[in-house]
């Protein structure tokens, strides 16, 4: 049976909201920085992860409560932003690492890094070299197909 549109809507409205996965009152997600190539597959857990190693690279604590929820008009999928900490998700190197570190994506995981709850890859990944090297995730979202699987 294919849900209809009130049902998937009532996806994102549900998820945004739901203390035990995206919206935690206290304690909010993590977001790390991935450092060693991965695939996407829903079925990772957070030690396939490697976490970024340089010094700046310190996991970042998203907002706490209701995530925005909305829906791109482009694609009409339904879109779950997550809230940034102060000063966005954006990590810099402050010390100049002993090695080049490559930064494929990024991970979504709970507070105590024990459960993935989401990761994106970038389009190119992103070699930390120098002192002021940055990472710049922007927004972070989490997207809900349009038509999902029935």
């Amino acid at each position: 049976m294919l849900p209809m549109k009130a049902v998937r809507l009532q996806l994102g409205e549900l998820l945004g909201a739901d203390a035990t996965t995206l919206a935690p009152a206290a304690n909010g997600n993590k977001v790390v920085l991935i450092a060693a190539p991965i695939t996407l597959d829903e079925n990772h857990v957070y030690a396939d992860i490697t976490a970024a190693t340089f010094t700046g690279s310190t996991p970042l604590v998203c907002g706490t409560g209701a995530q925005p929820v909305g829906v791109d008009p482009a694609t009409l999928e339904q879109v779950i932003t997550l809230l940034a900490p102060a000063g966005g998700f954006r990590w810099e190197c402050t010390v100049a690492p002993g090695a080049p570190e490559v930064i494929y994506g990024f991970a979504l995981a709970n507070n105590g890094l024990t459960t993935l709850l989401g990761i994106t890859l970038l389009d190119t990944p992103i070699t930390i070299v120098n002192v002021g090297d940055e990472v710049n995730a922007g927004a972070l979202t989490m997207t809900i197909l349009a038509a999902p699987v029935r």
